[in-house]
């Protein structure tokens, strides 16, 4: 030390004070030599640095947990170590420690389940200027799906033999539903995987452009209740027989414009026309019809009014950060269907379906897509099939193991207030069946926006992090650091002491 600081300690000394050069003394036993002046003998022990006391432990983890928790910027852990403390405050002290840490859990636990499980809030537009309301894609299934003229030249064109039971066969097999497969007549003399062509080319005729719009997405497609005519529906060539047959996966590029309804237009009306009774479902413009989807039957020789309402949700773009279990819907793009390349909801029913028949009668009926190793059922299996309809859900929710979650975009279309009428004027032909749909715009949608994020997750254990600890994200840091690297390097001082 310089001769000028000496004379300046010791006219610190002198004037009795804890400051030197405008500072606080750091060393302690230099402030109470500053202080204490007739002290003649300072304890080696007394303390020589900031901070409190800490207890001599005698082992090696002993000393490593002490220099842990008191210079741990964790609260209350140095006061596991300080000396001199009386049992009762070393009890008190790991109460509120432990009761701090328990309250830390429990209440991260249930941020956590927050995140998991309440992650996303439904809210409601009703900015009807900004709707986009896609034009419903439209199933026709006749009833009877056999062109009986045809049945000559397709048996020969298939290389079957024209008798009264093949026929008659295939005429069932045109009517086919669960309800009456159990009547499923015995037949072996086609094999079950030629069936589905030899259906597709019996098909009742009806003419392109129905709906007088020049779909490019119409086409027949496979379904559970036999041959459909399927317009407005892009997802329809997943469905389709020559699809299947070439063992096309591609996935079809999602189209920027579709049709749309536009708001300024009033009275806006949907009319079809067709020759024969037909089954008819209004679905997504994105899905396809199961045996489920609900269903109106345009009957020959009658004219049917009836209204469409419609509803929409859709999901904002913060919420497919999310997975699958916290937002509770699928996208398109989410897939884990084995038979199909997209996701939607009836895909995923249906294969569940065919799942359960698979396991149960060992096959797979010739209206689902084919399977490497799995046969396609025959008359007999067709039976045990109407045998287990129970266990099918048809008409019943799907049960929890098929995984069926709900799309996360999707338009609900329903027909109601149905009136029908077997007066025909004279613009219809006699065997005719005609419908009109009213279409009623939604006036609100619904919105799948995000409520509680990762960022508000960590936000909330955080705060309570510092409310019941004064822990920081450095303080987790100081944790990992001494269960680790430090651990490391001080075991490895132990080991040289030992070796020396």
């Amino acid at each position: 030390m310089s001769e000028m600081s000496k004379n300046t300690l010791e006219k610190t000394l002198e004037k009795n004070n804890c400051f030197f050069e405008n500072e606080i003394l750091p060393n302690f036993q230099t402030r109470w030599r500053a202080t204490l002046r007739q002290k003649e003998f300072i304890p080696d022990n007394y303390p020589n640095r900031i901070g409190m006391p800490t207890i001599n432990a005698k082992s090696n983890a002993g000393k490593y947990f002490v220099e842990f928790a008191s210079s741990s910027s964790v609260h209350g852990l140095n006061h596991l170590v300080a000396r001199n403390r009386h049992p009762v405050e070393i009890v008190l002290t790991v109460f509120f420690v432990l009761g701090a840490l328990l309250c830390l859990i429990i209440l991260s636990l249930l941020f956590w389940d927050r995140y998991q499980n309440n992650a996303t809030v439904i809210v409601v537009d009703n900015n009807r200027d900004e709707f986009e309301i896609l034009k419903p894609a439209l199933f026709i299934c006749p009833i009877t799906n056999v062109n009986l003229t045809e049945i000559p030249d397709v048996f020969k064109k298939h290389d079957v033999e024209h008798t009264p039971e093949t026929e008659e066969f295939f005429v069932f097999l045109g009517n086919l539903t669960y309800e009456n497969m159990m009547d499923t007549p015995i037949f072996d003399k086609v094999p079950a995987n030629k069936w589905l062509e030899i259906l597709y080319d019996l098909k009742k005729y009806i003419p392109s452009n129905i709906l007088k719009e020049n779909d490019p997405y119409e086409t027949w497609v496979v379904t559970e209740r036999g041959m459909c005519l399927a317009t407005r529906s892009v997802f329809a060539v997943y469905a389709t027989l020559n699809y299947w047959k070439t063992d096309n996966w591609t996935v079809i590029p999602e189209p920027d414009k579709l049709p749309s309804y536009d708001y300024s237009i009033g009275g806006i009306q949907m009319n079809v026309h067709v020759v024969y009774t037909v089954l008819t479902a209004i679905l997504d413009p994105f899905d396809l019809i199961t045996y489920n989807t609900a269903m109106t039957e345009m009957k020959q020789k009658t004219i049917l009014g009836a209204i469409m309402s419609m509803s929409k949700i859709k999901t904002k773009q913060n919420v497919k950060e999310l997975s699958v279990h916290q937002r509770k819907c699928k996208f398109f793009n989410d897939g884990g269907l084995k038979t199909w390349p997209v996701y939607t909801t009836n895909m995923c029913i249906m294969e569940c379906r065919m799942k359960v028949i698979q396991d149960k009668c060992n096959c797979r009926p010739h209206f689902a897509r084919s399977i490497e190793g799995v046969s396609t059922c025959n008359a007999m299996q067709l039976r045990c099939i109407g045998k287990v309809t129970k266990s099918l859900f048809l008409s019943e929710t799907p049960p929890p193991f098929c995984q069926c979650v709900p799309k996360c975009d999707n338009i609900f279309y329903q027909i109601k207030r149905k009136s029908s009428s077997n007066c025909f004027g004279n613009q219809i032909p006699t065997n005719s069946s005609h419908m009109t749909i009213i279409v009623q715009l939604p006036q609100i949608i619904y919105y799948r926006s995000l409520l509680y994020g990762f960022t508000d997750f960590l936000t909330s254990v955080g705060g309570a992090a510092g409310l019941f600890l004064g822990a920081s994200v450095l303080s987790f840091v100081e944790i990992f650091y001494y269960g680790t690297v430090h651990l490391c390097f001080y075991m490895k001082q132990i080991k040289q002491k030992r070796n020396q």
